[in-house]
């Protein structure tokens, strides 16, 4: 079990506490993350794109030439695929790239991801202090203090707070998300995990709020 600084929000070195082992000592599998982190890209595509084919393209209703005569190849339309404007051949059509990762997996790669930014020393816990209003500067001077101004650093809160989450809207490098919502590909993509003392306790054994 990791034992870690909790640091207030002043920045001030608190109590040593114990990182939950099954959240961040566990063992990493690095199959579970890349097809966790796979799916999840890959579930985010719009599936969007889309080619007109010769039955979609305007025009061409009449026969550009006459068949015979002329000493130029037949042509019947000029949407022929064949014709620069024309139909496009087994073009990109609507999809979707949904990909279903079953729960155990999802949270042995939350858990593997977790495990390898503690054991890199990239996780902060710290103590959070309420915002009654939105203040980015109290926010972003409260980070420094935690040594947490990295080029992407992700803090995980035990609960959702409007005015903390509008606090961080300006910082172009903080993410702000719920313990409960996070994924393997959030931890991965951040250099630095800040993480509010308990937030852990509010995420269940089976990975999911």
């Amino acid at each position: 079990m990791a034992e870690v600084t909790c640091y207030t929000f002043s920045g001030e070195a608190g109590a040593q506490i114990d990182l939950p082992a099954r959240w961040f000592d566990a063992e990493v599998n690095k199959d579970a993350v890349y097809y966790a982190t796979r799916a999840e890209r890959t579930n985010r595509r719009a599936g969007t794109a889309s080619t007109l084919t010769r039955a979609e393209v305007r025009g061409g209703g009449t026969k550009p030439w006459r068949q015979k005569g002329t000493g130029r190849a037949r042509a019947g339309s000029i949407r022929s695929p064949l014709w620069p404007g024309g139909g496009i051949i087994h073009g990109p059509r609507p999809k979707t790239w949904h990909q279903r990762v079953p729960q155990q997996v999802r949270r042995t790669a939350f858990v593997s991801a977790l495990t390898d930014r503690a054991r890199s020393g990239a996780v902060r816990v710290v103590e959070l202090e309420s915002f009654e209003a939105p203040k980015t500067k109290r926010l972003a001077e409260a980070l420094g203090r935690w040594d947490a101004q990295s080029r992407r650093t992700l803090l995980l809160t035990a609960r959702f707070d409007e005015a903390l989450v509008r606090s961080g809207r300006n910082v172009s490098w903080l993410t702000i998300k719920k313990f409960a919502d996070a994924s393997a590909l959030d931890i991965l993509d951040h250099d630095t995990i800040v993480v509010e003392n308990g937030a852990w306790d509010t995420r269940g054994a089976n990975g999911e709020a």
